[in-house]
C-alpha cells in the first residue's frame, strides 16, 4: 500500500509537470493574440465584478441591460475576478493565470477519476498522459482537424487559446471530480460525500452549460455500468441531490435566464428537430443500447462497460452533427471537449483489458511502445503550445482603438459595436453597448434582429442606412463602429461598410475602422413622450418598422420636454423630468419585472414596450423625480428562498440520523 501511494504521487507529479510545461506560456499572456476568442467576454464580466464587488444585480453594458445573472453562468469570473482582487493584477492578466492553472487541474481530475473507478494505477496514468498531449477528435474528425491545424495538434488547448473557451475548460476540470463525489456519496456512508457531490454538481452548473448535459450522462452511464443495488435507491438520491443542487444555484441560474435562452432556440444556428434529427436519435439510441448489451454479455469490467458507454455519447453527437449535419443536441459540435475525454478513456482501459489476456512479453512491448509514442507526442504538443500561445499589444488592435477613442470623445453614451471590438470593448471601457455578450442569455429578444438587420442591410436594398438609424435612434445608440476590410477586426460584419457614408457624421477613421455619429437630441436614456407613440406592437422582423416610427419621431421632437437620466450604481438610476398628462417617460433600457420605479416616496408604474424596452407611466404632473431601482422582483425572492432551504436541507442532513440511515450505503 505505501509503494502504491508512492506510484500514485509519482504519477501526480509527472502529469503536473507534463501539463504545466505545455501551459507554461498561457501563464504569461495578459491580452491574446487572437481577437476574433470569445474570452473578452469574460474578461470583461470579470473586470467588472472585481470593480463593483457586490453590486451584481444589473449589467447595464450590454443588450440595452439585463440581469446579471443574464452575462454568463459565473463561476470562472468569480475566481477570476477574486484572483484580480487579491493580486491587484488586470482581469485579463488574471484570466489567463486563471485558466492556465485550471488546464492544469483537468487533467489531474481525469487521473482521479479514472483511478477511483478502475483501480489500475498504470492505465490511470497512460489514459491521462494521453488526454495531456493528444485530441482524438481532431483524428477522427476531418473539420476539427483542420480548424486545430494537424491531428496530432491538441485540441483542448486550441480551443482555449484561440477560442476563448475558458467556462468549458473549468467544466472538464470540474465533471471528473463530480463524477467521484457521486461514486462515494452512492457507495459508502459518509455524509461528507452527498454534500460534496452536491457542492461539485453545483460548481458543474455554475461554470458551463454543456457540463449539465455531461455530468447527468456521465452518471447515467456509471448507474448502468456498475448497477447498484437496490436499483432505484441511487437514481433517487441522485435526483435528490440534484434537485437540492439547483436550488442552491437557482439566483444564477435563474429563470429570467432559463426565458432567455428558450426565447433564442436559433443562438448558435437554426438547430431545431426535423424529421432526420429524430431519426438519428433514434439510431444512434439503439446503438447505445446494443453496446450496453454487447458490453453485459462479454462480462466486461464495470469500469470499461463505464468508459465505453460515456465515450459514446460525446462521440456520436459531435460526429453526427460534423458528419451529417444533423444536430441531436443544442450546440453539438461543443461536445467534441467531452469526446476527447470519454472516448481516450475507453480506448485506453478498452486496450488494457484486451493486453491483460495477452503473454506479460506482448504486455510489455505494447506498454513500451505507447510510452515512446507518449513521449515523442508530449514533445509535439510542447512545440505547439509554443506556437500556439502568443500575446498581443492591445494598442495594435481595431477594437482597442475603438474602444479607447469612445471612452474618451462620448464617455457614457451607449454605441453600436460590431464585430469582435464588441467582445473586447467592455474589456477597456464601461461604456454601454447596443449589443454585446452572449446572445443566448439576451433578455430583449427584439435586439438580435434588430443586429442583424443593421448588419446585412436583408432586402432593405437603398433604405438599408435609414432603417438602421431608425433601429440605433429607438435603442438609444449614440455611435457606430464599422469596421472594413482593411481593420483588424476579426468579424467584420457588416455587408456594406461605407452604407453611413453621407448618411451619418463622420467622427473618427483610421485603417478601416470608422466612427459615426447617430443624431439625437439628447445623449439621455429617458425621454418624454406621449402614451400614444409607445410601441405597443412587435416588429416582425427588422424591416417591420411601421410600429416603430412614431416612437423613433416623438424622440426627435422638440415640442416635448427633455428627460435627464443617471446611473447612480449598476442598477439603480435617477430621471429628471416634466411630464404632462398623456405622456409617459420612455426609458432606453431594458424591462425586466424586477425593475422599480418610485416618485416622491410613491411606487409608479412600469411596463415593457413591444420592442422589450421600459416604459414608465407617473401620477406626477409637472417637474417629476424618479428614483429607478432594480430588485429583481419575485423571481429573486423565489431563488434566494430556494438557496436558502438548499443550504438548510444540507445542513440538517448533516446532523439528522433519521436521514442518515434513509441515504445508508447500498449493497
Amino acid at each position: 500500500m505505501r509503494f502504491r501511494r508512492i506510484w500514485v504521487l509519482l504519477s501526480v507529479l509527472v502529469l503536473s509537470i507534463v501539463n504545466l510545461i505545455i501551459a507554461a506560456p498561457l501563464f504569461g499572456v495578459e491580452y491574446s493574440a487572437y481577437n476574433g476568442s470569445i474570452e473578452g467576454t469574460f474578461i470583461a464580466i470579470a473586470r467588472v465584478m472585481a470593480k463593483h464587488p457586490g453590486q451584481w444585480s444589473w449589467w447595464p453594458l450590454w443588450n440595452a441591460g439585463m440581469p446579471f445573472e443574464n452575462t454568463y453562468l459565473p463561476l470562472l469570473h468569480w475566481f477570476v475576478a477574486a484572483f484580480s482582487g487579491l493580486t491587484g493584477w488586470s482581469a485579463a492578466r488574471s484570466f489567463h493565470m486563471v485558466t492556465a492553472g485550471i488546464y492544469v487541474c483537468s487533467a489531474l481530475a481525469v487521473f482521479w477519476m479514472a483511478l477511483v473507478l478502475s483501480r489500475r494505477l498504470a492505465a490511470s496514468f497512460v489514459a491521462t498522459l494521453a488526454y495531456s498531449c493528444f485530441s482524438v477528435s481532431a483524428l477522427l474528425v476531418p473539420a476539427i482537424r483542420a480548424d486545430a491545424g494537424g491531428a496530432l495538434n491538441l485540441r483542448r488547448l486550441q480551443i482555449l487559446v484561440y477560442w476563448g473557451e475558458a467556462p468549458h475548460t473549468l467544466t472538464l476540470a470540474l465533471l471528473p471530480v463530480a463524477v467521484v463525489c457521486f461514486v462515494h456519496a452512492l457507495t459508502t456512508n459518509a455524509v461528507k460525500w452527498k454534500i460534496l457531490a452536491g457542492v461539485l454538481s453545483a460548481a458543474v452548473v455554475l461554470s458551463n452549460a454543456f457540463g449539465i448535459v455531461a455530468l447527468a450522462v456521465a452518471l447515467l452511464c456509471w448507474l448502468l455500468a456498475f448497477r447498484p443495488q437496490p436499483w432505484w435507491r441511487a437514481p433517487s438520491i441522485m435526483a435528490a441531490i440534484g434537485v437540492v443542487s439547483y436550488c442552491w444555484t437557482a439566483p444564477w441560474m435563474s429563470p429570467s435566464m432559463i426565458r432567455a435562452i428558450l426565447t433564442n432556440p436559433l443562438a448558435g444556428g437554426d438547430l431545431r428537430y426535423t424529421a432526420a434529427s429524430w431519426i438519428a436519435l433514434a439510431i444512434l439510441s439503439g446503438g447505445y443500447v446494443l453496446l450496453w448489451s454487447v458490453l453485459r454479455r462479454a462480462k466486461t469490467t464495470a469500469h470499461v462497460q463505464f468508459f465505453a458507454l460515456f465515450g459514446y455519447v460525446p462521440t456520436a453527437i459531435t460526429v453526427t452533427w460534423y458528419v451529417w449535419q444533423v444536430a441531436l443536441i443544442p450546440q453539438p459540435s461543443r461536445y467534441q471537449l467531452e469526446m476527447d475525454l470519454a472516448l481516450l478513456l475507453a480506448v485506453v482501459f478498452g486496450g488494457a483489458a484486451i493486453l491483460d489476456r495477452l503473454p506479460r512479453r506482448i504486455r510489455s512491448a505494447a506498454a513500451a511502445a505507447v510510452m515512446i509514442a507518449m513521449a515523442l507526442q508530449t514533445v509535439h504538443s510542447v512545440s505547439y503550445a509554443r506556437g500556439l500561445i502568443r500575446s498581443v499589444e492591445p494598442g495594435r488592435l481595431s477594437e482597442y482603438k475603438i474602444a479607447k477613442w469612445m471612452d474618451r470623445n462620448r464617455h457614457g453614451d451607449r454605441a453600436f459595436i460590431a464585430g469582435s471590438s464588441s467582445f473586447l470593448y467592455n474589456v477597456f471601457t464601461d461604456n454601454p453597448q447596443f449589443q454585446g455578450g452572449h446572445i443566448q442569455f439576451a433578455v430583449n429578444p427584439f435586439i438580435p434582429g434588430a443586429v442583424y438587420q443593421i448588419q446585412s442591410g436583408t432586402n432593405a436594398g437603398a433604405r438599408s442606412a435609414e432603417v438602421s438609424v431608425l433601429w440605433l435612434k429607438a435603442f438609444g445608440a449614440r455611435a457606430i463602429s464599422v469596421s472594413g476590410p482593411k481593420s483588424t477586426d476579426a468579424y467584420q460584419a457588416f455587408a456594406n461598410p461605407r452604407k453611413f457614408d453621407g448618411v451619418l457624421p463622420l467622427l473618427w477613421r483610421e485603417g478601416g475602422d470608422a466612427i459615426y455619429e447617430v443624431p439625437s437630441r439628447s445623449p439621455s436614456l429617458a425621454h418624454v413622450i406621449p402614451a400614444a407613440a409607445v410601441v405597443e406592437r412587435k416588429p416582425i422582423h427588422g424591416l417591420d418598422i411601421e410600429p416603430v416610427e412614431p416612437y423613433v419621431a416623438a424622440l426627435d421632437d422638440p415640442k416635448y420636454p427633455l428627460a435627464a437620466f443617471q446611473w447612480k450604481g449598476m442598477s439603480e438610476a435617477e430621471i429628471r423630468a416634466t411630464v404632462d398628462r398623456g405622456q409617459v417617460i420612455a426609458v432606453q433600457v431594458t424591462y425586466d419585472p424586477g425593475w422599480e420605479a418610485y416618485a416622491n416616496g410613491k411606487r409608479q408604474p412600469v411596463r415593457g414596450d413591444a420592442i422589450g424596452l421600459m416604459v414608465i407611466e407617473p401620477d406626477c404632473h409637472g417637474p417629476c423625480e424618479i428614483s429607478l431601482r432594480y430588485t429583481g422582483g419575485k423571481d429573486r425572492v423565489a431563488t434566494r428562498a430556494m438557496s436558502l432551504a438548499a443550504m438548510l436541507v444540507a445542513l440538517a442532513f448533516g446532523w439528522a440520523p433519521a436521514l442518515r440511515s434513509y441515504f445508508a450505503p447500498m449493497s
